[in-house]
């Protein structure tokens, strides 16, 4: 008894102490931790702990630690016009058009009063809802049958219901209308082109009408097809060298100091450099270009102070700007 007892209390003692070895873990972790060592191996050993795992939490008013780099003022209000430029004309041509006109759906059809017969032969409408009905039709004064001639009320009481007939058969003709006769639509037919056998290329289909032939002229099958006008634009790339910008901003993007080093390699020592900069305007509308141009000369003057920085005079630099285009462009000839 007093070794098992001794047993047991060991037993609770590492427990207890293994326990107590992880006690920064819960339970789904040591439980995890049991099983990959039950399965040996690489996954059973102890993994490193992520870094700052344990460390302080960063607060939050003092992140980001580093100034944000942000466009100019100048570029903030060169897209702040753009926008408002845009925005106001979107007013303009919603007011141009006008309000959507929509048209008010037709009212609900109304049902039609149907006249019925109840047992008595009495006429009976139906009424719809919402209209006051009609008052009850007087019935047709009868004289009372003589004493002396049974049969005499007979042909009476036969010529009262033909004569409620006809005024109902003549109403039910005015309130049913015939019906027009409807319009007949074209037969629609759909091509179906023969099916392709294997092995077999797929058959054209008909070619385009042939162009009317005149007596001493041959006029090609295409002659109906207008040509193609090209725009006037000029597609060709600008030459130097580009320096790339962030989109609408006069800011330039990372990894453009090696570019602007290595288009100064091979420089004079009094050689002109020429810069241009371009905005990002495709538009012919001169209060659209003259926003294109306004960016564009601020990405020069962002390219020019790099230069300076670099050790070229700023006597040695020309600066121009045009509407259409990418980033920045330096060059030792003129553009």
């Amino acid at each position: 008894m007093q070794k098992t007892g001794w047993l047991r209390t060991g037993f609770a003692m590492a427990g207890v102490m293994s326990l107590a070895a992880c006690g920064h873990r819960d339970a789904v972790d040591t439980v995890g931790n049991w099983y990959h060592q039950f399965q040996g191996g690489e996954i059973a050993k102890q993994r490193p702990p992520a870094p700052g795992v344990h460390g302080t939490y960063p607060r939050v008013g003092l992140t980001p630690t580093t100034a944000v780099d942000l466009p100019s003022a100048p570029a903030r209000q060169a897209l702040t016009d753009r926008l408002t430029l845009q925005r106001n004309l979107s007013q303009h041509l919603a007011v141009a058009d006008g309000p959507l006109i929509i048209a008010p759906p037709p009212p609900p059809p109304q049902p039609k009063p149907r006249p019925a017969n109840d047992e008595n032969g009495s006429s009976m409408s139906v009424v719809a809802p919402g209209q006051t009905p009609a008052p009850p039709a007087a019935p047709a004064p009868t004289s009372a049958p003589a004493p002396d001639k049974p049969s005499a009320p007979q042909p009476a009481r036969q010529a009262a219901p033909a004569s409620e007939k006809k005024p109902k058969a003549k109403s039910d003709r005015e309130a049913k209308p015939a019906p027009a006769p409807e319009a007949a639509l074209p037969d629609v037919t759909r091509f179906a082109p023969p099916p392709i056998k294997p092995g077999e290329l797929p058959q054209i289909g008909d070619l385009p009408p042939t162009a009317p032939n005149f007596p001493g002229f041959a006029i090609p099958r295409d002659a109906n097809l207008p040509d193609i006008v090209p725009p006037a634009y000029d597609l060709s790339e600008p030459h130097g060298t580009l320096i790339r910008f962030n989109q609408a901003s006069d800011q330039m993007a990372k990894g453009q100091e090696g570019v602007i080093n290595k288009a100064l390699t091979g420089r004079g020592p009094h050689d002109i450099i020429f810069v241009k900069g371009f905005g990002e305007i495709a538009s012919f509308r001169p209060s659209e270009q003259v926003l294109g141009i306004k960016l564009g000369l601020l990405r020069a003057r962002v390219v020019a102070q790099s230069l300076i920085l670099h050790g070229v005079p700023a006597s040695e630099i020309r600066v121009s700007a045009g509407a259409f285009g990418r980033g920045a462009r330096i060059d030792r000839s003129p553009f």
